[in-house]
């Protein structure tokens, strides 16, 4: 009897591994083709009207939302990535399949900085929500927000 259970158990695993791969592997497959547009985007300090230029692709379809960031393993310091919707409203983000710790900043739609999610952690499953309604979010590499002494009220400004 216990050589059976042995046996179905080794089955089981086989067969979770088996599963696991081929999602883990049509989930990378899914978000290598997608591709994202790119622009450069500029926070503007309210307080000192310093403007930092940031490298951003543009996350504005059903599909691009979803995938975001799930498939990347490193950001360069001044890259990002820009969500777009086409109306304000309170925004819920997770860290599913994300491996780089980021920011999350949430802007209304005069482009205005109404929240800030610092340090969202890789893998995490909590949902990280906006205290204020929101158009666009903008993730950035965690520290990021803070190293430039940003702040609520800040605006962006987007290249077109």
């Amino acid at each position: 009897m216990k050589l059976v259970k042995l046996k179905n158990y080794k089955f089981l695993v086989v067969i979770n591994f088996i599963i696991l791969f081929l999602f883990f592997n049509y989930n990378a497959k899914a978000c290598s083709d997608i591709k994202f547009s790119k622009k450069d985007i500029f926070i503007v300090s309210k307080k000192n009207s310093k403007k930092i230029r940031f490298k951003i692709e543009i996350a504005d379809t059903d599909l691009k939302r979803k995938a975001g960031l799930q498939c990347r393993t490193k950001m360069e310091l001044n890259e990002g990535m820009f969500f777009i919707w086409k109306s304000e409203d309170f925004r819920s983000f997770w860290m599913k399949n994300t491996s780089i710790p980021l920011d999350i900043i949430f802007l209304n739609k005069t482009f205005e900085i109404v929240d800030v999610s610092f340090n969202a952690k890789p893998f995490s499953l909590k949902p990280i929500l906006s205290e204020k309604k929101a158009k666009y979010v903008l993730e950035l590499n965690k520290g990021v927000f803070t190293s430039y002494k940003f702040e609520l009220k800040d605006k962006i400004i987007l290249n077109k």
